[in-house]
């Protein structure tokens, strides 16, 4: 007993070394356009975080732009500081701003500088997340599916040139629009992340030679001083170098910083992802705060210690943007909403919650008597009255005027540089009778023979069989492809792919010289014209809508209750996905997407044939009812 206590005392007194203190909460410097400033470790032992050569606080909120309308930018940073943050993280999604041509886009939500220059201009400091795999429920983390158009690509590995390259090139890009807006250039940037959760990737190849490549790569244009986020166990810390600040994802208590502390000697230790929420994928329960990290903030502000709330604000996974979870092997398939609400402090339109003014009100408490926070401004919403899309097109006028090629056995549709949509694969079968279709289809398929449907196989039960009806004449197979978001997390981003995977077999006979139609809706599908019936017995349809709106308009979120799964684009912008599995059943629609007068609303619904579809309305608020629960995970590291 005498020995244990003494162990507890130990690592409770080695905690307590970890902290500033409440000195920290006393520095209250912010940027100042133009003005220099010095951001190091040092103090006890180095682990303070000294901004001037005064311990600092890290109070951050995390924020990711590029899910963020560019118009609600201001509102959201504004938010953070009146709720007593003094720094904005945030990630960087590198597959969004590379294009397929090689061009680079760094427009609208893209325009990193923008955001950073803002942070500034309100008194926010940044910490900057840039990757190149950032994780972040992205698809295939923020890394490009160019990388892994062959079939064995390792990636975050120096041995892999191309991956190497590509990187390069990234970085050389971000590190234009970063290294002027460093903290020691005049900027807001107070530390770079080197990559993200490295320790966790769990591949055949983890070295630390790629985490030293970048820090090496940032050393050379100025950057400086860096941290990692990671978990807290020794596994996960291994790839941590000398001089790096220990970022941990999360540190809810100083038991979770001890280990930290042996391995990472002389550097801060802070809470780098502490989650006021988690993720959610189709099929769970809907988003739901969580009260431990309140508890967390009481004592990160009791302490002094520093930390960033993963996440602020979440906002939206537009277009195809979402990632999703997987086992090491593949197996257990999650796909994450559209929605990246995450249960936060400030909901997906910017509403602040009941949560919002409790981690206000204990932040507040904590700060110097002089310091008088900012009124939060709650953001603006309009309903829409129902209004009834007409059917525009069949599914199968679709993919008639779709590009099609034709091949010996399937490819992956990343083969074929598409990155997700649609993948319509189609082959002459023979004669027979009943007969065990298997196939491994990423990540939904529907499934017929002939005009019969036949039925669906969903990856996210591991569903790989069909029995398909007898045949007396030949017959064409065709198997509709509808994919979700690359997995985003762990060493299976190297392997995932979409479309069909490997061989199709009929029985015993492998099915060869396949067809495919590809559809990558980056935009919406177009029709001739007006079909009016379905054709035989293929489900889907695309559906239109002309939406009327006076005056400005706001922000809404359209009801898809009653559709089943799709696609929502509003004047050309794809919204993202929606199923109604749930618990999503609302696509947040920003009021930029839209325009006073006529409004173009299409819908892509996967099963949808009817003539006549449910009305679609628009809400102020994103459905909140909870019809099942799912427990916030809060990174519970294996």
């Amino acid at each position: 007993m005498k020995l244990l206590t003494s162990i507890v005392a130990a690592m409770t007194l080695m905690a307590a070394q970890a902290t500033a203190g409440v000195e920290a909460m006393q520095n209250l410097q912010r940027p100042q356009a133009g003005q220099a400033a010095d951001f190091s470790f040092g103090g006890k032992g180095g682990r303070e975080f000294l901004l001037d050569g005064k311990a600092f606080q890290i109070r951050s909120g995390e924020i990711h732009p590029q899910r963020v309308p560019r118009s609600h930018w201001r509102h959201r940073i504004r938010a953070a500081k009146a709720m007593g943050l003094n720094t904005i993280a945030f990630y960087v999604f590198w597959n969004v701003l590379e294009q397929e041509d090689g061009s680079w886009d760094f427009s609208g939500r893209n325009d990193i500088g923008a955001f950073i220059d803002m942070c500034a201009e309100e008194g926010m400091w940044v910490l900057f997340r840039p990757g190149p795999y950032v994780c972040g429920e992205w698809d295939l983390g923020g890394l490009p599916t160019y990388l892994i158009r062959d079939e064995h690509t390792p990636l975050r590995y120096t041995g892999n040139p191309q991956f190497m390259a590509a990187q390069t090139r990234y970085l050389e890009k971000i590190a234009e629009v970063a290294v002027p807006r460093l903290c020691r250039n005049g900027g807001p940037i107070l530390m770079v992340q080197l990559e993200n959760e490295y320790g966790s990737y769990k591949s055949t190849h983890d070295e630390m030679a790629y985490i030293e490549w970048l820090k090496n790569f940032w050393e050379k244009k100025g950057a400086g001083p860096f941290y990692l986020s990671e978990g807290s166990s020794n596994h996960h810390l291994r790839f941590v170098p000398k001089g790096v600040a220990v970022g941990l994802d999360p540190a809810d208590n100083a038991w979770q910083m001890t280990n930290a502390l042996r391995i990472a000697p002389g550097v801060p230790v802070f809470s780098s992802e502490t989650y006021p929420g988690w993720l959610r994928h189709w099929g769970e329960g809907n988003w739901t705060p969580s009260r431990n990290a309140l508890n967390s903030v009481r004592w990160y502000m009791r302490d002094g210690v520093s930390f960033n709330l993963f996440v602020y604000h979440g906002g939206t996974s537009f277009g195809l943007t979402a990632g999703a979870n997987s086992n090491a092997d593949g197996s257990a398939f999650q796909p994450d909403l559209t929605s990246y609400d995450y249960g936060s402090p400030v909901g997906e339109n910017g509403n602040l919650t009941q949560e919002y003014f409790e981690y206000r009100d204990i932040i507040k408490a904590a700060l110097p008597a002089e310091v008088s926070l900012p009124e939060p401004v709650h953001p603006v919403a309009m309903e829409v009255p129902p209004f009834r899309p007409e059917k525009v097109a069949d599914f199968a006028a679709l993919r008639g005027i779709c590009e099609s090629t034709t091949y010996a056995l399937p490819p992956t549709l990343e083969s074929l540089g598409q990155n997700q949509g649609i993948g319509i694969y189609s082959a002459t079968i023979p004669a027979g009778p009943t007969a065990t279709l298997t196939c491994k289809a990423h990540d939904y398929a529907l499934v017929y023979v002939g005009e019969t449907f036949v039925g669906t196989l969903d990856r996210r039960h591991a569903q790989q069989q069909l029995q398909l009806p007898a045949r007396e004449h030949p017959q064409q197979l065709k198997i509709v492809v509808d994919t979700f978001g690359h997995v985003n997390f762990g060493s299976y981003l190297e392997k995932d792919r979409k479309g069909l995977i490997g061989k199709v077999m009929l029985g015993d006979n492998e099915v060869q010289g396949w067809r495919v139609v590809r559809m990558p809706l980056k935009s919406v599908p177009e029709a001739a014209k007006k079909t009016g019936h379905v054709r035989g017995r293929e489900c889907g349809a695309l559906y239109r809508a002309e939406l009327k709106l006076e005056g400005t308009p706001e922000d809404t979120f359209f009801d898809m209750t009653g559709w089943k799964k799709g696609y929502v684009w509003v004047n050309g912008h794809l919204l993202g996905r929606y199923w109604h599995i749930g618990p999503q059943e609302r696509l947040y629609c920003p009021g930029e997407f839209l325009r006073r007068g006529s409004n173009t609303i299409e819908v892509l619904d996967m099963m949808m044939v009817t003539d006549v579809p449910p009305p679609i309305s628009g809400k102020k608020e994103r459905n909140m009812e909870v019809k099942k629960y799912t427990e916030s995970l809060n990174n519970q590291w294996d």
